[in-house]
Parts: C-alpha cells; structure tokens; sequence
C-alpha cells in the first residue's frame, strides 16, 4: 500500500543519509535532509537512529 511504500522510500533515503555521514560527507547528509523537509518530511536524529515524520510544512 501507498503508506509502506512512503516508509520503503524514506528508509531508503535515510540509509544514504546514514551513509554519507559515516564517511563524514556532512554536504551530501544535509543534502538529503533538506530535500525531504522540502516534501515536509521532519527528520530527527536520536540515538537509536533518525526518526521521521510528516510536517505537512513543506514547498510542494
């Protein structure tokens, strides 16, 4: 359904972003993080990994 394949697509985005701040490429995590606030989607870093959620606040 449309609700896993959201989830399906941020995890994706999220696991990149995770990836490029391990290789400590902070631009292209910044990158990722912008470009899904832009579709109003809030990313939080917690210790057990980043969060998600929709803001519903974004440009589109």
């Amino acid at each position: 359904d449309l609700n896993s394949a959201l989830d399906g697509v941020i995890q994706l985005a999220l696991a990149q972003r995770t990836a490029a701040r391990e290789r400590k490429d902070f631009a292209a995590s910044d990158q990722i993080r912008d470009g899904l606030a832009a579709l109003g989607i809030t990313i939080e870093d917690t210790a057990q990994g980043p969060r998600w959620s929709i803001t519903g606040n974004g440009s589109k």
